[in-house]
């Protein structure tokens, strides 16, 4: 496929590590990687979890790029920050995540708080840049973590998911206890 020809006329809305993300329609968006390695990594990792409800759609794959579902809704930092607070619908979201990676044997249970995007309207939220999902060990979401505690949410986050999922809660807070000088005092574990 001729990228320059696929590009012409699409807005760039994305762009890091791996490349640059273009929507092409309303429901399309091309990722356009500048490593080929990372290309065929994010796809692997599509196929495996294909059929997901929190995975975007796949439509084609080429050697440096992948055109897929643009996913509608606000990131979870944007989404976060617009609202101040962290609600136990919000977490209910997350949690859903978590658990459907850990379904999709991810080996890295963990996503940006800018990759997982919610729309109020959709039952469950989506998460992309799926590169090391596959590849990566990461039992606790520690990237995850360190983003709510930048926006000031850690605590009330994990208030609800003591609540929704007392085990996963049990797990987490061992690892958040033995760290909390990256992680300040969370008074959630005062009670």
């Amino acid at each position: 496929m001729d990228i320059q020809k696929l590009l012409k006329g699409a807005a760039l809305i994305g762009k890091g590590k791996q490349g640059r993300v273009y929507k092409l329609a309303s429901d399309r968006c091309v990722k356009i990687y500048s490593d080929e390695q990372h290309a065929q990594m994010e796809y692997m990792s599509y196929c495996r979890a294909a059929g997901s409800p929190v995975i975007p759609k796949l439509y084609e794959a080429g050697p440096n790029y992948l055109i897929m579902e643009l996913v509608q809704g606000t990131s979870l930092d944007r989404y976060l920050k617009k609202k101040g607070a962290m609600t136990r619908s919000d977490t209910e979201h997350i949690l859903f995540i978590i658990h459907e990676m850990t379904r999709l044997g991810f080996t890295r249970i963990d996503a940006a708080v800018f990759h997982i995007f919610i729309d109020e309207d959709q039952p469950t939220g989506k998460v992309i840049d799926l590169v090391n999902s596959y590849t990566k060990q990461y039992r606790i979401p520690l990237v995850m973590f360190k983003g709510l505690s930048k926006l000031n949410v850690l605590n009330s986050f994990l208030a609800h998911v003591k609540v929704l999922d007392p085990e996963l809660y049990q797990l987490w807070g061992s690892y958040l206890m033995a760290r909390s000088e990256r992680y300040g005092k969370l008074q959630v574990f005062d009670e």
